[in-house]
């Protein structure tokens, strides 16, 4: 196959369910690479929360927080921010449903109501240290993604009193909120004008529900076998689960590595 762009989420893509890099993928990327493709990362993460993965496989180029940070090769081209105005109304309806919000800027992640069990069932689940706690973080920051925490009945409140929001689930009791129209596709998208590429240029892998529009938008969408049903249905290519040489063998079908 032709060069191509390949990106990859991280939670369930390239790291297991125990937040490890299975066996043979490290080597099959590198092996990618090494083939002439570019390798680049989309995920909902933080820059700083997939951090490790990039150190792990060597790489400066990432869509994160689904599509508010783009950088490549160590050069930022793209960061969107949440309006003030907005968030503050966002935690106003979620203080007087008596839930927390988690504001993300580009150093850590910080929740608005400390020890809160879903906040940490949620992030626990990440493998992740717990937030700490201020509460009016989002007023002297730039925020580029939040998090809210209910279930999936309620995110529909929140839909219904956000239409100018989009709110993404993640985990059984958590949402990501970005801006209307923001996705990983987004990101892509800018990414691959950058570069004067098309969308056909490129190869997308991901699971969950954060990876619908990014699978839509590449040239070929690859879904793990662990995916969300809705992605299985959009993808060009459902591979195995991702503890059982999914990824690997996914990259082997399109003829990126031997």
């Amino acid at each position: 196959m032709k060069n191509k762009i390949l990106f990859f989420d991280i939670d369930g893509t390239i790291l297991d369910g125990d937040k490890n890099i299975p066996t043979g993928v490290i080597e099959a990327i590198n092996e990618a690479k090494s083939n002439g493709h570019e390798i680049i990362i989309a995920t909902g993460r933080a820059p700083f929360t997939a951090k490790f993965v990039l150190d792990q496989l060597n790489l400066d180029s990432f869509v994160c927080y689904n599509g508010q940070i783009v950088q490549y090769k160590g050069e930022t081209i793209y960061k969107g921010v949440l309006e003030k105005e907005e968030l503050q109304q966002l935690t106003d309806f979620a203080q007087n449903r008596e839930q927390p919000v988690v504001y993300m800027d580009s150093k850590e992640f910080v929740s608005n109501i400390p020890d809160h069990e879903d906040v940490f069932e949620s992030i626990s689940s990440l493998k992740m240290a717990l937030p700490r706690t201020e509460e009016n973080f989002f007023l002297t920051n730039d925020i580029h993604q939040a998090l809210i925490f209910c279930s999936l009945e309620e995110q529909k409140e929140y839909e219904s009193a956000f239409p100018n929001l989009k709110f993404v689930r993640w985990h059984r009791v958590s949402c990501d909120v970005l801006p209307k129209g923001v996705s990983k596709a987004k990101g892509i998208e800018l990414l691959l004008k950058h570069l004067g590429k098309s969308p056909d240029d490129s190869i997308a892998f991901g699971d969950g529900f954060n990876d619908i529009e990014m699978l839509d938008f590449v040239g070929i969408g690859v879904a793990m076998g662990n995916s969300v049903d809705a992605l299985k249905d959009r993808a060009t290519i459902v591979t195995e689960h991702v503890s059982e040489n999914g990824l690997i063998n996914a990259m082997k079908k399109l003829e990126l590595i031997q």
